[in-house]
């Protein structure tokens, strides 16, 4: 009984992950990806001045994250195990991703165009374009689209806790540096 039950689930939850799929609309990424390690678990996205990481919508609107902490994808620690799910997997998708939050919390400009909602949307769209040149994983996709549109992702959105990098940290020689360039 068990075992029929858990069937039907995963199959129901196949379908959605397929439809969630069909209707996810990719973009375009381009630009250099450039994180720097500031201590365990933070990091800081510094946008490059020359190549700066630009997601381009479907409907052509501009998304190029700015200046923030990120820790990537906050994805629960046991996940880490299992693929697809790893915190930098998805990189470009969580800097986009965080950079919306960054935007709301610190109330920056454009941050009312989006809500939860929009932001788990975009997310999505940034891991379609990425799955379109590396591998579809429909079921990556749908679970990451749900969990950052939770109640949990919700609240974290509501918080409205601005956390800029000082002046200070802007001007730091970065300690360990990681860069990921799109055409």
């Amino acid at each position: 009984m068990r075992t029929s039950v858990f069937a039907i689930v995963a199959l129901l939850l196949s379908g959605c992950a397929a439809i969630h799929y069909g209707e996810t609309k990719p973009g375009e990424l381009k630009g250099r990806l450039t994180v720097e390690w500031i201590d365990p678990d933070k990091f800081i996205f510094r946008p490059d001045t020359d190549n700066p990481l630009t997601f381009i919508r479907s409907n052509r609107d501009r998304i190029t994250p700015g200046f923030m902490y990120t820790d990537g994808g906050s994805i629960p620690r046991p996940l880490w195990a299992l693929r697809s799910y790893s915190p930098w997997g998805y990189a470009p998708a969580f800097i986009v991703h965080d950079w919306l939050f960054h935007m709301k919390h610190c109330q920056l400009p454009g941050n009312e165009k989006f809500t939860v909602d929009e932001a788990a949307w975009v997310m999505s769209e940034v891991m379609k374009t990425m799955m379109e040149k590396e591998g579809v994983d429909k079921w990556t996709l749908y679970t990451m689209f749900e969990a950052v549109r939770s109640p949990i992702a919700a609240n974290l959105w509501d918080a409205e806790k601005c956390e800029a990098p000082p002046a200070q940290v802007r001007a730091l020689t970065p300690r360990m540096r990681y860069i990921i360039d799109f055409p």
